[in-house]
């Protein structure tokens, strides 16, 4: 295409090629925008976990669920937000509100964009929450999902609903299956020992 050619072709196609520019333009500087917005909101949310970490240090109840809240309702969509169901669902399981633990829980263990392990972990705490609230049954349905990374918890959270359940052989097994995933210099294996004991057997 020569220098005409070119001239021509601009001169002919000038508005909608102007308009594809401005539509280009515009997507870009949203881009940006949105960016920028995300980055904003992780780093509000990171003050606001940082404050909830600090009044639960200070056991400062009320402003820790007032954070917690704020980041659940305000940047649910950020990991803080997700954290911070864990922290609502302990001063709900403390408060003795065991369903509103649950639905805590379970918010992060169905969250589409929850960080590897993190639902993995809402199933133990929320079969945590199940033991706490006396019902071992719920406790080993909720682990029935296998999950590497806490394999030897989840093991152990069995071998403790089992055990509820007055199953010993099956609390034994899953004991011992925790116990097989621990070094043998790690210091938690005589808790894990103790509770083999406690049921009768000593390893």
């Amino acid at each position: 295409m020569t220098g005409p050619d070119i001239a021509n072709f601009l001169q002919r196609y000038r508005k909608p090629l102007i308009a594809a520019f401005i539509i280009v333009l515009l997507a870009v500087s949203g881009f940006f925008a949105y960016e920028k917005y995300q980055r904003h909101q992780v780093a509000r949310a990171a003050v606001l976990y940082s404050e909830l970490l600090d009044a639960m240090a200070g056991q400062q109840w009320s402003p820790a669920r007032a954070s917690a809240e704020t980041l659940v309702n305000q940047y649910g969509h950020t990991p803080y937000g997700l954290f911070a169901h864990f922290f609502l669902a302990r001063l709900d399981s403390d408060g003795g509100q065991m369903a509103k633990a649950e639905a805590q829980l379970q918010a992060v263990i169905h969250a589409d964009d929850a960080p590897v392990g993190m639902a993995a972990m809402a199933r133990l705490s929320l079969a945590r929450v199940y033991l706490q609230a006396g019902q071992p049954q719920q406790a080993l349905d909720i682990l029935k999902v296998q999950s590497a990374p806490f394999a030897a918890l989840y093991a152990e959270a069995r071998g403790d609903a089992y055990a509820a359940l007055h199953q010993p052989d099956p609390a034994m097994q899953a004991y011992g299956q925790a116990l097989a995933k621990l070094p043998a210099t790690d210091p938690y294996r005589a808790y894990l020992q103790m509770k083999m004991a406690n049921i009768g057997v000593v390893p």
